[in-house]
């Protein structure tokens, strides 16, 4: 049995996606997008990596609305069969946009977020210890998450996501 061990970026990338799901208690003047967003989600995915291999993710997140709304903190972990990770993120909504910090504590990686919110979808850019795009499309009770990365050895994670 060959066991892959993730390295530190492609670990970042998987809880970075994760980072990017919802929050709990919702404010009326909140962001509708991060309040649509808010509270508890479970769901499954699959990474892959540049090599063509492929590896299956479970990942639970925890959203919760901060600065009267416009704000998200995001509690993120995410496992696969080689490990488990977990990222931290705080996000905020302007009228410019997005922007924020993502932070992955088993690795100690840290880089910045920053785009687009448009009704249903946001679109990320991400920097940091690596660097990609994030989209994120929410359908009722279910969201999905779609991530690229460039170099780390990584092409890109899916999942998709309903509350819990």
């Amino acid at each position: 049995m060959h066991t892959r061990i993730l390295t530190p970026a492609a670990a970042a990338l998987v809880v970075l996606m994760g980072s990017v799901m919802g929050p709990s208690a919702a404010l009326a003047d909140a962001s509708p997008l991060f309040k649509q967003l808010a509270g508890s989600w479970r769901g499954d995915g699959e990474l892959a990596l540049e090599d063509g291999t492929r590896e299956r993710l479970s990942c639970v997140g925890y959203y919760v609305l901060k600065s009267e709304g416009d704000g998200l903190s995001i509690v993120s972990r995410c496992s696969s069969a080689n490990g488990k990770f977990e990222l931290r993120s705080l996000v905020a909504e302007t009228a410019s946009g997005i922007s924020g910090t993502w932070e992955e504590r088993t690795f100690h990686a840290t880089g910045q977020v920053s785009g687009k919110a448009t009704g249903t979808t946001m679109n990320l850019s991400f920097s940091g210890t690596i660097e990609g795009t994030i989209s994120i499309s929410l359908t009722g009770k279910t969201h999905s998450v779609s991530v690229t990365a460039a170099g780390a050895g990584i092409k890109g994670v899916s999942i998709s996501l309903t509350r819990s």
